[in-house]
């Protein structure tokens, strides 16, 4: 793991009075503290669009941490006394004597024994090892693994939660590690999920593992890794985070992501939580985030973009590139800046593009925040761009004559050009970039968001780069950047990271880069079983801006016609072994058809002949709703079948 250090000058905070008022408040409103960044729900069915595009459309330092943190976990202790709808018990983890615990120790060590399970109840079983050699431990050694099966059964990713061997407290890390995997599955059934950079905290005030210093997790998605017991996609890795760490967590997780990565050499962050570490960031008032975060009470916090990507050029040039499908999110972020500023952050690492990011550290000495270059194994020095976690831009200049700033249209122009009388400032700041211009460049900057049209801006480069100077831990050479440098928007195409690794039960076919809702549906019951519906993918989802045809409704109205017909017959679907199953229908003027599956292939003959009478109609109905004009619908429903 290569770590480059001190390779930006650190940046304080010499900005004027009037720029740090600038840099105020409005920002972006918070969804409201009690989320803690899950998705609230107040109906019995709902819909959660995971990528957020709709189908079709003066305290001290410690005293200030302390109240953050505090007001964060307080926030979390509503649930503690909840009970779980479909329970009719509250889960409490088996008590182990010692020589029982001693023997779980060992079956958990034993590589000739099977992973141990623990079974939380019916629909929610753990999955735990202690593995050694843990190709998800980049420094080697013991891993102990807890992976859930069945959180998927309420529509909740299935959580990792992945501990180095520096554990003294197993019977406390396997009670509480249990107690919180229930109270997720428990809000999981009440429509509050988990979900990439979101929080799930414990519900005990005074320790959490064995410690007094463990806050909760703070949850990724990354299906990079490939083990075998990971369960199937999705899955989301919960990384264990610090009490005073909490306020960093809420309002801008990517950034204590990229320091633990940094702290541990795991680029771009660990998967592997350490329970006794020491917290990583504390103080929140000496960093910029203070000025576009509420640390307090979150009333806001900075607006992310989903697929955002900001990067730094070797030289000092600054590109940020947004999806063409993220408008929707940047003209919100319009809408909540101010007059005189604007800023937007990242939510995750492109790593095709960087193989090197910014990343901040606080000193220990007097809590200032300074900037380090966090390079990944296979990077290499010819390495162009360098990622960037936020971007900053204020109008703290005074209006020039002669403007230095325009749109530039690539496709029209193909070049940028502008005069000598520059009144633009671009620097970086912590792990983020701070661009300063005058008031009218930030109109023209705001209309092209808008508008969806590239715009660039030339700009006199501040502490992008030092001179040149060799790191005295991998030899790696900086150049000293130029003086003047272009800033450039550019939108490029749709952002479709979504569902990797995803596989559909009917054939196996590929779910990667298809949208989809997750469904919180109560759906029919019989004596002993209980057929869920839990994800609507979009295979094809492309009609007319007129079209009154609503694909949603016609989904609602496929799930009901498939478990009414399904319900009757769950016995003989448990005995073959059809657990998880897909319906996909096809809907076009030329083509109405359904599949059904399970285990990647077809259910048997009599299922289908079953699911005849009620899937027939519907879809046949369907078909001549759909104008000849509009493309073919084609949507797949996922269900799981629970005791």
């Amino acid at each position: 793991m290569k770590v480059i250090s001190i390779i930006f000058a650190t940046t304080s905070f010499d900005l004027s009075f009037s720029t740090l008022a600038i840099l105020c408040p409005s920002v972006s409103s918070a969804t409201g503290i009690n989320s803690l960044g899950r998705q609230p729900s107040e109906h019995k069915k709902s819909v959660t669009f995971d990528d957020g595009v709709k189908p079709g459309v003066d305290t001290n330092t410690s005293e200030a941490a302390t109240i953050a943190a505090t007001n964060i976990m307080s926030s979390n202790k509503v649930r503690t006394n909840e009970t779980d709808t479909d329970q009719a018990f509250l889960f409490k983890p088996e008590s182990l004597t010692a020589e029982e615990l001693e023997e779980k120790i060992r079956q958990l060590k034993d590589p000739n024994e099977p992973p141990v399970e623990f079974r939380i109840h019916n629909n929610l079983i753990v999955i735990s090892k202690i593995v050694d050699n843990c190709n998800l431990n980049q420094n080697g050694g013991y891993c102990w693994i807890f992976s859930t099966r069945g959180l998927c059964t309420v529509s909740q990713d299935e959580v990792i939660f992945i501990f180095d061997e520096n554990i003294t407290n197993a019977s406390e890390i396997i009670s509480d590690v249990l107690i919180h995997i229930h109270q997720i599955y428990i809000d999981a059934t009440k429509g509050t999920f988990v979900r990439h950079l979101s929080l799930s905290l414990s519900t005990n005030s005074s320790t959490f593992l064995g410690s007094s210093a463990a806050a909760g997790f703070l949850y990724v998605s990354d299906p990079t890794p490939s083990y075998n017991l990971l369960p199937d996609a999705p899955y989301l890795f919960g990384i264990l985070i610090h009490r005073t760490e909490l306020p960093t967590a809420q309002c801008f997780p990517v950034r204590l992501l990229l320091r633990l990565g940094y702290e541990y050499q795991s680029y771009p962050w660990p998967l592997v939580s350490i329970v006794n570490r020491n917290a990583l960031f504390s103080d929140t008032q000496h960093t910029i985030m203070s000025l576009l975060c509420d640390f307090r009470s979150f009333t806001y916090v900075l607006p992310t973009i989903r697929g955002l990507i900001i990067s730094v050029g070797i030289q000092g040039s600054v590109s940020i590139r947004i999806p063409r499908n993220r408008h929707d999110d940047i003209l919100k972020s319009l809408e909540q800046s101010s007059p005189h500023a604007l800023s937007f952050g990242i939510m995750n690492v492109n790593r095709q593009i960087h193989t090197k990011h910014l990343v901040t550290i606080q000193n220990s000495n007097d809590q200032q925040y300074e900037t380090r270059i966090f390079s990944s194994s296979d990077s290499n020095n010819e390495q162009i761009m360098i990622g960037g976690n936020f971007l900053v831009i204020n109008a703290s200049l005074r209006s020039r004559d002669s403007p230095s700033s325009s749109p530039l249209d690539i496709q029209q122009s193909g070049s940028f050009s502008t005069n000598n009388n520059l009144n633009a400032k671009v620097n970086t700041i912590e792990d983020g970039i701070m661009l300063q211009i005058d008031g009218d460049a930030l109109k023209v900057l705001k209309q092209c968001l808008r508008e969806r049209k590239d715009y660039a801006i030339l700009a006199k480069a501040r502490t992008i780069m030092t001179d040149e100077q060799k790191d005295s831990i991998n030899g790696t050479i900086v150049k000293r950047s130029s003086s003047e440098q272009l800033v450039e928007f550019l939108w490029v195409d749709e952002d479709n990271d979504v569902n990797r690794g995803v596989r559909s039960p009917i054939d196996h076919f590929p779910m990667d880069g298809v949208r989809n809702s997750r469904i919180h549906y109560a759906g029919q019951r019989s004596p002993l079983f209980r057929l869920r519906w839990t994800d609507l993918f979009f295979i094809e989802c492309h009609l007319n801006n007129n079209e009154s045809f609503d694909p949603t409704r016609l989904a609602d109205s496929l799930a009901k016609a498939f478990t009414q017909a399904l319900t009757p017959f769950v016995d003989m679907l448990v005995e073959a072994k059809y657990r998880k199953l897909g319906l996909r229908v096809t809907i076009d003027r030329e083509n109405a058809s359904y599949l059904a599956g399970s285990n990647g292939e077809q259910l048997s003959p009599f299922f289908l002949s079953q699911l005849d009478d009620h899937m027939i109609p519907i879809v046949m109905k369907a078909s001549d709703n759909v104008s000849r004009a509009a493309p073919s619908l084609v949507l797949e429903l996922v269900f799981y079948l629970l005791d």
